[in-house]
């Protein structure tokens, strides 16, 4: 083989993997014949040769048509690019449709994993929905109860004051009757008798500065009637109040006979004044 057969082998290896298209740089086919594609090359490269560009000439233009036509008018070189661009097709044939089959992986993947996420998310908010729910109906729940034992402790409440009211009206009731008892008591004793028919006092008119012996001690008419009248008041206050009958009963015992005696001191005084006064 020739050094020219060599260099349109290797031109045409090189243009096939740079996927130069001198087919289409030509304006012809695959099917095309030798004759044919001269033909086409001297129309085609016509004003690309240096005589009709001119300054515009462009040596690398005209060299890749002479190359070109070299190379499609050899069959050995021309069975050589035709084989390089085609194996170099069935290559890009190949990573294209690995391509769209690893876009289609991809788009597959990403489909499902939206599909997940759409039913994760679907699926979180029904279980938001139903704790909700949940929430929902446990603070009812706790409303109602709340409710009844409100109620419940009203009435329980209720009830309390209910007995309250009648232990303190019965306490009542019976204090009454224990004050009326020991009234009835006293009344019945001989002191309380005695106090009932004791000297009636202010039937004389006695001067308030009226001096008398009283126990061997000399008092004035009018310390006589205020002993009597501290005597009666302190016996009405002792009536009015709610004490146990028992010590009640002393205690005015005691101030019955404090009054029994300032009545009958008021008494003797009157007496003495009217034999000293003759007004008797």
């Amino acid at each position: 083989m020739s050094e020219d057969n060599k260099d349109v082998l290797r031109f045409a290896a090189e243009y096939a993997e740079k996927n130069v298209d001198l087919y289409d740089l030509l304006g012809v086919d695959a099917l095309t014949s030798k004759d044919d594609i001269r033909r086409a090359w001297r129309k085609r490269s016509l004003k690309y040769h240096p005589d009709k560009a001119g300054d515009k000439f462009d040596p690398e233009k005209w060299e890749l048509f002479e190359r070109a036509r070299d190379i499609l008018a050899d069959d050995n070189a021309r069975a050589t690019y035709d084989a390089s661009m085609k194996a170099k097709l069935l290559r890009k044939q190949e990573r294209e449709a690995m391509d769209k089959e690893r876009k289609r992986f991809a788009d597959d993947l990403e489909a499902a994993e939206n599909a997940a996420r759409q039913q994760q998310q679907a699926k979180q908010q029904q279980d938001r929905e139903m704790l909700q729910k949940e929430r929902e109906r446990l603070a009812e729940l706790q409303r109602m109860r709340d409710e009844e034992n409100a109620r419940q402790a009203a009435a329980a409440q209720e009830m309390d004051d209910m007995a309250e009211a009648r232990r303190r009206l019965k306490e009542r009731k019976e204090e009454k009757a224990r004050r009326k008892q020991a009234k009835e008591k006293m009344k019945a004793s001989p002191m309380y008798r005695k106090q009932e028919k004791g000297p009636a006092n202010g039937a004389v008119d006695v001067p308030g500065d009226y001096t008398v012996e009283i126990d061997g001690d000399r008092k004035m008419y009018w310390e006589l009637v205020c002993e009597k009248l501290r005597a009666r008041q302190a016996l009405n206050d002792v009536n009015q109040k709610e004490d146990r009958p028992d010590m009640q009963d002393v205690t005015m015992q005691g101030l019955q006979q404090t009054l029994s005696m300032a009545k009958q001191r008021i008494y003797d005084a009157e007496v003495a004044y009217q034999r000293e006064t003759g007004t008797a």
